[in-house]
């Protein structure tokens, strides 16, 4: 029997997209969308010995709070089970997507 080749679906784009600048108290908001998904997340910069920015973000509505460090590409961190897992993660993701707009 012949095998019938499936058509891999293409996956939605994932967005971001800065909801509150940081720039008046240090606190500022972004939200994640990933297809029919969303997630919005506070986040403050916090000290970073070790290279890179350092953020703390908390998750709106589920109580989850990361610390993470954007750098370099290779000098990236994230305390979420998916940074853990892949080695990369939405949480960094975005956050790097904002600092290259200059966004924040």
């Amino acid at each position: 029997m012949a095998r019938t080749k499936r058509k891999k679906q293409a996956r939605p784009p994932r967005t971001v997209s800065l909801l509150r600048s940081p720039s008046v108290d240090g606190v500022g908001a972004f939200r994640i969308t990933d297809g029919k998904e969303s997630a919005i997340y506070a986040f403050g910069e916090i000290r970073c010995d070790v290279g890179g920015r350092g953020f703390a973000i908390h998750r709106l509505g589920l109580g989850n709070l990361y610390h993470l460090r954007v750098g370099m590409p290779d000098e990236c961190s994230c305390e979420c089970l998916g940074f853990y897992r892949h080695g990369r993660c939405r949480h960094i993701l975005g956050m790097a997507a904002l600092i290259h707009k200059r966004l924040i």
